[in-house]
């Protein structure tokens, strides 16, 4: 605002304000208007009437900062930004709720029993009932007429007894129920609340569910700790990425894919369609693959019984040791990804990335005759089992009971405890594996099938790449500015020696692609880990996954004697941790 009484105030902060002085001043009063026409569900056109009405003012200024204290404190968890910044948009936008209707179903205003509640008001927080329902109500009584397991009468609970089943009051002491049922009734209570988590949809989050975190804040005004402690919410579901409709032919119901792919293939896909407030899709080819993958591994996990007798015991040996990290680093991911409600995530590495593991493991073994170890196939197919029962529950219960022969359910088992991981030797089999992806490539784009090859290896760099990495180390604070290019064209620009002027532009830009990629491990200037060791390891795997004649040679050339081996352009290319495989023959 430029001029008035509210000059220096913001045009929302002054709007209400002017509001309120012109309709006390009688120079303006309230008009109320639909935005559009107004359609009933029944197709008829509503008339909107100014009428009677109760309010629930959620934008009262002290009851709206409870509830946003709460929201954006440690204590309640939305699980995505996107989600949070919804929820503070509805809280802004949140002001009057009319919360009361004269027609429907609901519970009667306490004073003015003309009117009942109106739904989303009246339901936000019956999940305090739930906690005592079964001890009041007990099973199959919807209506009541079994009567209460406890014994007690609708009639006897009033406001002093929820009072004290709910809130912090005393026992009251002339409710005719005896106070070991209350007490057992308030402890069940306290036991099961706060709510730790609920799930629901994205577009309940402007009303039903900002209410309920209101409604909380009302209530237990004085026991924060028993408010909601976290709301996971997702979009609609869609099918082979289109919205379900029965015109189109592509509504599925629940029993149908059941039918379709079994139970477990549909949990299987439902995790797999994602996890954000985007909406989730049900991709009928991942549900089709989802029923093969699961039959293939539950063949194979009966045919590797009958051949444990037979696997190797004793000490471990290098690949033993990489499927083993690969094993120990996927738990803790996956226990991460269930924890959090991402569910695509967790079958990424409890599923898809643990059966590869698994996949290599075997391949390497088979190509170097080696058996494979006992106790780390164990390993993963009782963690693959318990990992997968939340989403495959009768998969996992008929392997662990039937095929495994463990005594229990699975559903009981404890979630596997990972022993640690060793990050070196992730390192080591990461640098392996893509290694691999890239020799393949090499190979397969060349002109003429290579007969003899060798892997480079180097420890240090040039001291013209090290110069390079030291000036980008002591300007990695503006790495991720859009201007960083340029001041690396001024640098190079301004240097004596211009003859790597060319080279130093484009290993800059190649290790700051890296840097974006995986962190400041793009910029070490030495490798932290024997590559010569690492290679040695898996020389008879990698010939054969690039199906080579003759076996490869691993050649250092930090070594004296080995500076001057193969050409140029692959000395040039080889790095620390960033090997060059070199064509002999």
């Amino acid at each position: 605002m430029l001029v008035g009484p509210h000059k220096g105030k913001k045009v929302s902060e002054a709007k209400p304000i002017i509001k309120g002085e012109m309709i006390e001043a009688g120079t303006a009063c309230l008009y109320f208007e639909p935005e559009s026409k107004v359609m009933s569900r029944t197709g008829d056109e509503c008339v909107v009437a100014m009428t009677d009405q109760w309010y629930l003012e959620y934008g009262e200024q002290m009851w709206k900062e409870a509830v946003e204290g709460h929201v954006f404190s440690p204590k309640f968890d939305a699980y995505s930004p996107e989600s949070l910044e919804k929820y503070q948009q509805s809280l802004n936008w949140l002001k009057e709720w009319a919360c009361t209707r004269q027609f429907g179903l609901g519970t009667k205003l306490p004073w003015d029993d003309q009117w009942v509640i109106e739904s989303l008001s009246d339901s936000t927080i019956y999940m305090a009932y739930y906690t005592i329902a079964h001890l009041l109500q007990g099973e199959d009584n919807l209506d009541g007429s079994k009567g209460s397991p406890m014994g007690i009468k609708p009639e006897q609970l009033t406001d002093d007894v929820f009072n004290y089943i709910f809130r912090k009051s005393e026992m009251p002491k002339d409710s005719g129920i005896e106070a070991g049922l209350l007490e057992k009734l308030h402890d069940e209570f306290r036991y099961w609340y706060p709510m730790n988590l609920r799930v629901s949809a994205k577009d309940l989050i402007p009303n039903h569910l900002t209410m309920a975190l209101y409604n909380h804040a009302a209530v237990w005004d004085d026991e924060p700790e028993l408010w909601p402690s976290g709301y996971y919410t997702n979009g609609h579901v869609q099918v082979d990425a289109e919205k379900m409709s029965k015109s189109k032919g592509n509504f599925l119901m629940m029993d149908e894919c059941i039918e379709m792919y079994s139970c477990d293939g549909t949990r299987f896909a439902c995790a797999d369609a994602g996890d954000s407030l985007e909406d989730a899709n049900f991709s009928r080819e991942t549900a089709e693959n989802a029923l093969m993958n699961l039959y293939g591994e539950l063949q194979w996990f009966g045919d590797i019984q009958k051949e444990k007798e037979g696997m190797r015991v004793g000490e471990e040996n290098y690949m033993d040791k990489v499927f083993s990290n690969t094993m120990e680093r996927l738990i803790v991911e996956t226990d991460e990804a269930f924890g959090t409600m991402r569910f695509r995530d967790g079958i990424k590495s409890g599923w898809y990335e643990f059966v590869n593991a698994r996949n290599v493991y075997r391949d390497w073994c088979q190509i170097s005759k080696v058996a494979m170890r006992k106790d780390l196939v164990e390993r993963w197919c009782e963690a693959l089992v318990v990992m997968m029962a939340p989403i495959t529950p009768h998969w996992s219960e008929h392997l662990w009971c039937e095929v495994l022969d463990k005594e229990g359910f699975v559903v009981k088992a404890p979630f596997p405890v990972s022993k640690g991981e060793d990050k070196m030797l992730t390192r080591q089999s990461e640098m392996l594996f893509k290694s691999l992806k890239n020799f393949r490539q090499q190979v397969g784009k060349a002109k003429k099938k290579p007969t003899k090859c060798a892997i480079l290896v180097i420890d240090t760099y040039p001291a013209w790449k090290e110069e390079a990495l030291t000036w980008m180390h002591a300007n990695k604070e503006s790495m991720a500015s859009k201007e960083f290019m340029k001041d690396v064209k001024t640098w190079v620009g301004g240097l004596e020696d211009k003859k790597h002027a060319k080279n130093i532009m484009q290993f800059i830009a190649f290790v700051h692609k890296e840097w974006k990629d995986v962190g400041e491990s793009a910029m070490e200037m030495t490798c932290p880990f024997d590559q010569v060791e690492a290679f040695s390891s898996v020389l008879v795997y990698l010939q054969t996954q690039l199906m080579l004649p003759e076996e490869i040679t691993v050649v250092n050339l930090s070594l004296e004697e080995n500076k001057a081996f193969g050409d140029d352009k692959a000395r040039g290319s080889c790095g620390p941790s960033k090997p060059v495989l070199f064509t002999i023959e």
